[in-house]
């Protein structure tokens, strides 16, 4: 396997100090028509990918983009072409495309794995198509072969290679929970152009910090996620500041991405959410 330094050496010199900080849109799913929570009837300021590049510009100063799957409208090549226009245009780049839905790369089915393949290969193409440095993918569901989801991911990782494309997991509630087996498929499906992407919210809080710091060291980009945040706009669920600081004192150079996410619903707003996380960021980096 390579040594930290080597897997992620070039991504660590690749972003300037004072260009780290990015956003994606999973911050804003109540804004979109595609994610928006079933018990809200009518959309307050409504938006739509293709206004996200000069919308995180213009309100956040936000250069850096990643586009979560589900605001997509279209695969077909013109809405692509729109959207890479887009971010152009705004004098943006897109870091990553986060790509979930119904897909399962570990199944033991082998016509749901072949299914789930054609997806991911799918999303791979689209996301060569709009210019995005890398593509995060589900390694499998918990419960799932580990042995599949190793022989998935390592074709996927050769496609995406072929595409110039990096390949990123992140522990996102699948068989990749346990930093063990994450860095097992990410070893024996790569371990070349195949990183982690840490996420901040998605380990049990007990445990959080010794798993991150096992998957840090492979670390593409990281998810500086927020939880659950208090009627001020305290975040509560953990010491966000000591998540930043940890990332670089571990050494990792590259870009945070600013995101939001609770597993209960919260009257928050949205863009002061996004207001404190990246002022948060930005103070510790």
């Amino acid at each position: 396997m390579l040594s930290a330094s080597v897997a992620s050496g070039a991504l660590r010199a690749a972003a300037p100090a004072a260009d780290r900080v990015g956003m994606g849109t999973v911050i804003f799913r109540n804004r979109f028509v595609q994610t928006q929570p079933k018990s809200v009837t009518k959309i307050d300021k409504p938006l739509t990918l293709l206004e996200v590049p000069a919308y995180h510009r213009d309100r956040f100063k936000v250069r850096k983009l990643e586009f979560w799957s589900h605001h997509f409208e279209s695969l077909e090549k013109p809405y692509l072409a729109e959207l890479t226009a887009r971010v152009k245009s705004a004098g943006a780049e897109l870091v990553n495309i986060q790509v979930d839905g119904s897909y399962d790369l570990a199944s033991a089915d082998e016509a749901e794995r072949q299914r789930s393949l054609a997806l991911a290969r799918q999303w791979i193409d689209a996301a060569a198509l709009v210019g995005s440095r890398a593509v995060r993918i589900n390694p499998g569901k918990s419960g799932s072969s580990i042995e599949k989801s190793i022989a998935s991911m390592k074709e996927l990782n050769q496609y995406c290679a072929a595409k110039g494309l990096p390949l990123l997991t992140e522990n996102h509630f699948g068989l990749e929970m346990d930093p063990a087996v994450h860095l097992r498929i990410r070893g024996e499906a790569g371990p070349a152009n195949f990183y982690t992407l840490p996420d901040f919210g998605n380990y049990p809080v007990e445990t959080m910090w010794d798993s991150l710091a096992k998957i840090l060291p492979y670390a593409y980009v990281v998810s500086a996620k927020g939880v659950d945040f208090d009627a001020d706009g305290k975040h509560l669920s953990y010491d966000f500041d000591r998540c930043i600081r940890m990332c670089e004192r571990s050494g990792f150079k590259g870009i945070y991405l600013v995101e939001q996410w609770s597993r209960r619903e919260q009257e928050v707003d949205s863009e002061k959410i996004a207001d404190w996380l990246l002022e948060r960021v930005r103070a510790n980096i």
